[in-house]
């Protein structure tokens, strides 16, 4: 069904070499791990499962998704599962069977890395002319700011300039005015030293000046800045040496010119003003970077878990909300007698999400506390004829309450191993609740390494399970039944 599968995003950029960018695949694909702790039968369903969905990303051109997964194939039954302690005690006609499918495999992915290498090749091209035009780009843009700098320090020099010379001429003003004050008494004081010369001879007079003194008709004037324009004819042989030289304006310009304040910053304003307008520009050989070759958090076999910036984050599970009564209804001959029924999870992947489509419960031995299934092989066929995944499983509790009891975490934790995504119901009819669970990494840890049967006790703190954040209820999906005990 074209379009049920969302495109993940790629795991490394095109700015990469398309060889480093190959190597990034298979280092993710190579992350394969067994626990030797695991039944052989366990990884050779996964194996499987890993086919189905590699099949699938493959039929909708997914390469980088569908290679990963055919490489893990080839990691798991070629390099890894074979040091797995029962491996040669295995039936011999599931071994051959792997390694025929091992051969297949191993031209498909050879031909998607050439297919990859292909896209990696033109990614790359584009990749690099983008870089041109952004180059030009800025190129373009430097100069445009350039000329505009070199247009703000032209106005802002013309701008300087009219102001210096408003300046300098209210400067000028200013001492011509004080000149011609001068000039004026100046020439009262001599026609009253005439008035009194023609009254009663020549008398020594401060001048009005800073003490300037008149002897013989001749005035000596300290500090006098310049000569005057015009002397009346009657005083003209006491002009020589009386009148100052022309005011120089040099002096005071130059301590004015000192003083004054320069133009202000042309980025004042847009710093005062603060409105984030323009933002500095991020120099190019600093761009922010994602590297994407992150070591997955989770030890995926099947799951890829998500790409990008969520490497190795779990997918949403998606659980009809009909589901536990439907069950329940299935297991209620069970429940009256309080024995265990139990039933397997699967589903497809659907618009980047697995989704539980049917629900199948296996011949099986239930007792008061435990439940065991029989003739897995009724699975396996069934998954492969209708293309189905693996999701985890459901069990009831007809006495007591919804968690993971010892036995539970034990059976549980292969599930979890093999799928990082799957989860485990718990159904209390009894008490009318349900629980969907998970293990949490510490729990993993402790089944994982725990080699005891039957119930006992583990430590409840840090505790071993939780509530499965990455499921969500669907109203409007429904789960078919598959019940083999009849």
């Amino acid at each position: 069904m074209p379009g049920k599968l969302i495109k993940q995003q790629s795991l490394s950029t095109a700015s990469a070499d398309p060889g480093q960018r190959i190597k990034v695949l298979t280092d993710y694909g190579s992350q394969v791990e067994i626990d030797k702790s695991l039944a052989v039968r366990l990884y050779f369903r996964s194996g499987r499962e890993m086919l189905r969905m590699a099949n699938m990303y493959c039929d909708e051109d997914q390469w980088e998704s569908a290679f990963i997964l055919y490489y893990k194939f080839i990691t798991l039954f070629v390099e890894k599962l074979p040091s797995h302690p029962d491996y040669k005690s295995s039936p011999q006609e599931d071994i051959a069977d792997f390694k025929r499918k091992v051969k297949r495999v191993f031209p498909i992915a050879e031909e998607i890395k050439k297919k990859l290498k292909q896209q990696y090749a033109k990614e790359e091209e584009i990749y690099l002319e983008e870089q041109k035009r952004l180059a030009a780009e800025r190129q373009l843009e430097e100069e445009r700011r350039r000329r505009e700098r070199e247009e703000q320090e032209r106005k802002d020099a013309e701008m300087a300039r009219r102001i210096q010379e408003e300046e300098d001429a209210q400067i000028r003003e200013s001492l011509e005015e004080q000149y011609r004050k001068l000039q004026l008494e100046e020439k009262e004081r001599l026609r009253k030293e005439e008035e009194k010369d023609r009254e009663g001879g020549d008398h020594p007079v401060a001048g009005p000046l800073g003490g300037a003194i008149a002897t013989a008709g001749a005035y000596i004037l300290p500090n006098v800045p310049s000569e005057l324009d015009s002397i009346p004819e009657s005083n003209a042989s006491a002009s020589t040496s009386v009148f100052p030289p022309p005011p120089s304006y040099s002096q005071y310009l130059t301590d004015i010119s000192s003083e004054r304040p320069s133009v202000p910053d042309r980025n004042l304003k847009k710093n005062i003003a603060g409105d984030g307008s323009e933002q500095p520009s991020m120099p190019n050989n600093h761009m922010p970077t994602v590297d994407r070759s992150t070591k997955p958090s989770i030890d995926h076999h099947m799951s890829l878990g998500g790409f990008g910036d969520n490497v190795g984050g779990l997918r949403t599970v998606i659980v009809p909300s009909t589901l536990m009564d439907s069950f329940l209804t299935s297991a209620k001959s069970n429940t009256l007698k309080e024995a265990e029924t139990m039933g397997i999870l699967c589903g497809k992947m659907t618009l980047g999400a697995f989704k539980i489509t049917h629900l199948f419960i296996p011949k099986q031995k239930g007792g008061h506390d435990s439940c065991d299934m029989e003739n897995e092989e009724e699975l396996i066929f069934y998954q492969d004829e209708h293309n189905l995944i693996t999701l985890g499983w459901i069990h009831t509790h007809p006495t007591q309450t919804a968690f993971l009891s010892s036995v539970d975490l034990h059976s549980h934790f292969p599930w979890q191993k093999m799928m990082p995504e799957a989860i485990a119901i718990v159904c209390s009819p009894k008490f009318n609740e349900s629980g969907i669970f998970k293990l949490t990494d510490r729990g993993l840890d402790v089944i994982g390494s725990c080699r005891q049967t039957g119930f006992h006790p583990h430590a409840k703190d840090p505790p071993l399970f939780e509530s499965s954040a990455h499921v969500q209820l669907s109203e409007s999906d429904t789960v078919q039944v598959v019940d083999k005990r009849n």
